[in-house]
């Protein structure tokens, strides 16, 4: 296994749909020179030409995670700070075990930030984002609220859980910055 400088960081960014990951880990690449990796891209392009764009099984987990955790370990390697977000929404939380697994050894410095917004916070974020699927209010809402019980998984620090229902994005990195200054220096 490759080892990495050890000024080498990683923030892994996860929550529920609708939580401010993707706005967070742009904001960090923006603001702190952060290179972004966005699980979702790599679904967008497995599930193309799925006619259902559907369900996802383990065994897709597996591969997309195998795919994502490469990519990672490339940036690292090439010396580059990176931010990875992805969606929480099993119990246990099998993306972020699988990262923190796949990835061991290849960083300095981890940070897993989980956000936890309000169950309204989310429809709020998915009412602006105007995806026509995600326009039920009552079925996301029921989304929302099984997403985010995942974050009272025993595999969870508390520690790694940031509550962001009244903080902007720009606020929610100055948080992170105050509690964790060796991420953002």
């Amino acid at each position: 296994m490759f080892q990495v400088a050890p000024t080498q960081k990683l923030i892994l960014i996860s929550g529920p749909g609708g939580s401010g990951k993707t706005s967070l880990a742009k904001w960090i690449g923006d603001a702190c020179g952060y290179t972004v990796v966005s699980e979702d891209d790599y679904w967008r392009e497995f599930k193309a030409n799925d006619p259902q764009n559907g369900l996802r099984t383990l065994e897709e987990e597996r591969i997309i995670q195998r795919r994502v955790a490469a990519e990672v370990r490339r940036l690292l390697i090439e010396g580059k700070q990176v931010v990875l977000e992805f969606i929480l929404y099993c119990d246990p939380p099998r993306p972020l075990l699988a990262y923190r697994e796949a990835l061991k050894g290849t960083v300095s410095d981890l940070l897993v930030v989980l956000l936890r917004p309000s169950v309204d916070a989310i429809l709020a974020r998915k009412k602006r984002r105007g995806r026509e699927q995600e326009q039920d209010a009552a079925a996301e809402a029921a989304i929302a609220l099984s997403q985010l019980n995942c974050l009272d998984s025993p595999h969870i620090k508390k520690e790694w859980i940031v509550p962001n229902s009244d903080r902007a994005v720009s606020e929610t990195l100055d948080w992170l910055a105050r509690e964790n200054p060796g991420f953002f220096a």
